[in-house]
């Protein structure tokens, strides 16, 4: 995988592979990383029915890409019916991928808590 994708793909794919009992990731869900010359590259997720991805920096430094991954993740998520994901302990919204003194976190967006690192989520 070119530039530093890897290692942030790599901890967004353990935090939905912990996702408990919610079918996250959908069959067939696959990450998808091809060139496009304008932005430079595009990341996302595909299956055989559905393809999402944006416009990526790799030289943004591997805590802001964790960040950003998260969030393109959750975007793609978001068309499949039934999923919400990594849904908040004890609430009913979906937790936010942050930034917090300079490591990629997740955040409830309702009282501040950090269930954890993205990539620790779960373990």
């Amino acid at each position: 995988m070119p530039g530093g994708f890897g290692e942030p793909c790599a901890r967004v794919g353990r935090d939905l592979l912990r996702a408990p009992g919610t079918g996250v990731p959908p069959a067939g869900l696959r990450w998808d990383l091809s060139v496009d010359t304008p932005s430079g590259f595009l990341l996302g997720m595909a299956t055989d029915a559905l393809r999402f991805a944006r416009g990526a920096d790799p030289a943004l430094p591997p805590e802001r890409l964790t960040v950003w991954t998260a969030e393109t993740v959750q975007d793609h998520l978001a068309g499949y019916e039934f999923f919400q994901w990594p849904s908040c302990p004890g609430h009913t919204h979906l937790l936010k991928p942050v930034l917090a003194a300079g490591e990629a976190r997740w955040r409830c967006p309702a009282d501040g808590r950090e269930p954890g690192r993205i990539g620790d989520l779960g373990a």
